[in-house]
């Protein structure tokens, strides 16, 4: 017998509520997002995988979009960054540590020096010496090394 996403049988009384079928719908629109946000594939530059994912998204059961969601949450939970650890690691200093999570957050050095009212050359200071400590090439190398030590 054929059976619907809820896992009941077509044609039977369909015990969820509005509100539940609501939340389901959130969770299935919401999923693409968490699984570009893990890391796991690397959808942002691939738009036909990106689809694709989507296709096989819309044929999971309920309980199975739940469980992902809960498991891809709790992955990127596990997955905050520990700038202290990090800096702890690396011997980076506290002012070096404070140009890291600007570049974390997106900022450039240049940015990072206005927003901590500092000059552009000891900024660009900092982050010789962060590259320095963690044998990156360049800033895009250190966040690499970053988000993937912790």
């Amino acid at each position: 017998m054929a059976e619907k996403r809820t896992g009941g049988p077509i044609g039977a009384a369909d015990p969820q509520s509005s509100a539940d079928k609501d939340g389901m719908h959130e969770a299935r629109a919401a999923l693409p997002d968490k699984i570009r946000k893990s890391g796991l594939f690397d959808l942002d530059y691939d738009p036909e995988e990106l689809a694709r994912m989507n296709r096989i998204l819309e044929h999971l059961p309920d309980q199975t979009v739940l469980d992902l969601s809960k498991r891809l949450g709790s992955l990127a939970a596990e997955k905050q960054p520990d700038l202290v650890a990090f800096s702890k690691e690396f011997g980076i200093s506290p002012a070096e540590r404070k140009l890291l999570g600007s570049l974390v957050e997106g900022l450039t050095v240049v940015a990072h020096s206005e927003t901590a009212g500092i000059s552009v050359n000891t900024a660009r200071t900092h982050m010789r010496r962060l590259l320095e400590k963690t044998g990156s090439t360049g800033q895009l190398d250190l966040l690499r090394k970053f988000h993937c030590a912790t």
